[in-house]
């Protein structure tokens, strides 16, 4: 365990979870403050960790003999009361074995039985078929308590048919959870399909479903993770229409089986925005909002038990608010993610958010016509060293890099970044029809910029060349990362970028409906 560890779990609690340690650590206290709860305090106060500022408070003190034997008891002090304090039906079957062990070793058979069978129940209800091996074992050591002659044989075959049974069903259950991450690796990287070969890629995944016998999802969890595997498949190659029915049917799935719930809570907010961010794609106004609230009902009902419930929630607001030209809410929403992130413990996936949160940043401030903010956020986007993160979104910032230089009218950045947003794109395989469009086109308005009549021509040919382009679905997908349509019209209307998006807006949705949704 480094130091950094014991920060980033301290400063990962909850104010109860702050209060229930205390109280446990002062259960072992004789007189004197808990030295381990100093500690505690004295780390918690850091933003950032610093054994140096450490060390000087507690100079000259005991407790400095043995620092490292201190604060590793600490760490592991800190999760014996979380794991007393957030209990869970995993946590409980764990317990019941080792209790069940106990029993044995204290020759109480059948005490031992008695929560086998309860343990059983649990297990089989909430599809927790790992725990089953572990249980029948139990039971069989325990046979000779109920066997005769006679059933012997009878008992050690229902033991094994059960056992059988169970790793069947969990191997499917494996399966398409293997299949469902299969999926996600590949579009972490590509992100949505652009090309006949990504839409290729995602299929020969998608087709190792080989799976025909609907007896076969005779589990929740077979069931759900099947229609993931296939949501999401479909959302990537662009079939939202198909993937909304199948994501409407996982939630309801969900909600008609409350306890399954309770053991995948961060499961079913996840589905949640998924769901939203299709009926986004779709423009399903109403759907999406209603789908929001249930959102923050959650986090509102379960937020204490993972601060991500609430990240996930705040950031899918953001780019909701993005494409409907909200873009003074959106700033609202990321200054309020900004201050969740500040909470958070900094591992590498929430690095991964946080380039997110630059590239929507840069929208915003694009559509606020705060240009020099949004080339900031570009850069700190594309100077990025450390993180490969969704190749699509990585080179489609250096077509945002081209709007902006051209917004802000830098004629010796805008051809820099014509050449490295074309070597970038070629070297990546992201040069699709689309981005060489948008390239051509920049290129040839460095020559035209003093004389209107041809720029405005060129605004009205890029965008007629962009409609018939995105005409495919997999080059629609280029207008979900920005709407460059809209971007056009504002420069052949001569009207700001908001106003336009605002006006599809409005046509879409009455501000009636959008206001009683939105409260």
């Amino acid at each position: 365990m480094t130091e950094n560890h014991l920060h980033q779990l301290i400063k990962s609690l909850s104010a109860p979870e702050k209060g229930y340690i205390k109280k446990q650590a002062m259960l072992h206290v004789i007189g004197s403050q808990n030295k381990y709860i100093r500690i505690f305090d004295a780390i918690d106060k850091q933003k950032e960790y610093n054994e140096k500022e450490l060390i000087r408070k507690f100079k000259g003190e005991p407790i400095l003999n043995n620092f490292a034997v201190a604060k590793n008891y600490l760490f592991k002090f800190i999760l014996k009361s979380l794991e007393s304090y957030n209990t869970s039906i995993k946590s409980e079957l764990r317990s019941s074995l080792n209790q069940i062990e106990i029993l044995y070793n204290k020759n109480l058979p059948q005490v031992a039985k008695k929560m086998i069978l309860k343990a059983k129940a649990s297990a089989h209800k909430y599809e927790l078929y790992e725990f089953m091996e572990e249980l029948i074992d139990w039971e069989i050591i325990l046979l000779v308590e109920e066997a005769t002659p006679h059933n012997y044989l009878n008992l050690v075959n229902n033991y094994f048919n059960e056992l059988y049974d169970s790793i069947e069903k969990k191997k499917i259950i494996i399966g398409y959870k293997h299949l469902y991450q299969k999926l996600r690796a590949k579009a972490l990287y590509t992100g949505l399909a652009r090309n006949d070969e990504d839409v290729l890629q995602f299929q020969k995944i998608a087709s190792e479903d080989k799976n025909e016998d609907k007896n076969l999802l005779n589990t929740f969890n077979a069931q759900f993770y099947r229609n993931l595997m296939l949501s999401n498949y479909l959302f990537t190659i662009n079939e939202q229409g198909k993937a909304n029915a199948i994501l409407t049917k996982n939630v309801d799935l969900l909600d008609n089986n409350e306890h399954m719930l309770k053991l995948k809570p961060f499961t079913y907010i996840g589905l949640l925005r998924n769901k939203a961010v299709n009926e986004l794609s779709l423009m399903m106004y109403p759907e999406l909002f209603a789908t929001l609230e249930r959102m923050d009902r959650f986090v509102e009902k379960n937020g204490h038990l993972n601060r991500n419930f609430e990240l996930l929630t705040e950031n899918l607001k953001l780019f909701v608010y993005i494409p409907t030209g909200q873009f003074e809410k959106a700033l609202s929403i990321a200054e309020k993610v900004e201050e969740i992130y500040t909470k958070l413990p900094h591992t590498q996936s929430l690095k991964k958010e946080k380039q997110l949160h630059h590239y929507a940043l840069a929208y915003i401030y694009i559509g606020l016509g705060e240009f020099k903010l949004a080339k900031q956020k570009i850069i700190l986007l594309l100077h990025n060293t450390d993180l490969d993160f969704r190749s699509d979104l990585y080179c489609f910032a250096h077509i945002l890099s081209l709007i902006i230089y051209y917004e802000m009218d830098n004629q010796e950045m805008m051809e820099k970044s014509i050449r490295s947003t074309y070597r970038i794109l070629l070297k990546r395989n992201k040069l699709y029809t689309f981005e060489k469009q948008v390239i051509t086109f920049f290129k040839k308005t460095q020559k035209e910029t003093s004389n209107p009549y041809l720029l405005s021509k060129d605004f009205i040919n890029l965008k007629e060349s962009i409609e018939a382009v995105t005409k495919s679905n997999v080059e629609k997908n280029a207008l979900n990362l920005f709407d460059l349509i809209s971007w056009l019209e504002s420069k052949i209307e001569r009207k700001s970028f908001k106003e336009i998006k605002q006006a599809k807006f409005n046509t879409l949705i009455s501000n009636e409906a959008l206001n009683a949704h939105m409260h």
